[in-house]
């Protein structure tokens, strides 16, 4: 496994990340957007490799350097972000489930109440969120196969729900998914309301061009 981190202007919670890192031999892959901070001195001093989005990008691109780093890690992959480190618990069994999908918990995120997380898969709150998204290569694999990347960045682009579109993606190619309570991460995501009106509409017409199943 390797861990893909993505931040813009993150620089007071690396050395915090890093720390929640260290015990670990993943490999790590920073992938920094367009940052105007001082990230790049931080990573630099500490010897982690790191790659940078073209400068050319413009607004919300999270799936673009998601995108990037998986194509770089060529492997299975951990997605973080550059402000929500482990807050406890560990990362060692991770992927020691069967499942092609596995998702970390999050301080105060609404899915920690959640028993039988098979109901979120395929639905509304469909449960995918890009920061503590464990994907196996193969899994990786037949998304890229499906629709030509991992994240869409249309969907980023038009109405930024990404990772719930990947979600919807994930459950119409039959993937399997589930939540990983070994460890939590330092943040909070608490979904109590849908998105906007416009943004299910524009999200429900490419699921049923999918055909996913209610």
């Amino acid at each position: 496994m390797k861990i893909v981190i993505i931040g813009q202007n993150e620089g007071l919670s690396i050395a915090k990340m890093l720390q929640s890192l260290r015990m670990y031999n993943y490999e790590r892959i920073w992938v920094l957007d367009r940052c105007t901070d001082d990230s790049e001195k931080q990573l630099r001093k500490s010897g982690e490799y790191f790659v940078k989005t073209p400068e050319w990008l413009r607004g919300r691109q999270t799936a673009y350097a998601r995108n990037l780093g998986a194509t770089i890690a060529g492997d299975d992959v951990l997605f973080l972000d550059g402000d929500r480190y482990v807050s406890e618990g560990s990362l060692y069994g991770i992927g020691r489930r069967r499942t092609d999908i596995e998702l970390l918990t999050v301080e105060d995120d609404a899915r920690n109440n959640v028993e039988n997380y098979d109901r979120f898969y395929g639905g509304v709150y469909n449960g995918f969120f890009s920061c503590g998204l464990f994907m196996r290569k193969l899994a990786i694999d037949r998304v890229v196969k499906f629709q030509g990347e991992l994240f869409n960045l249309a969907t980023q682009a038009e109405w930024g729900i990404e990772d719930t579109y990947l979600g919807d993606v994930c459950y119409h190619l039959g993937l399997t998914a589930d939540l990983y309570r070994g460890c939590r991460l330092h943040g909070c995501f608490d979904k109590k309301s849908l998105d906007r009106t416009e943004t299910l509409i524009r999200r429900f017409r490419m699921r049923d061009k999918l055909n996913v199943k209610w």
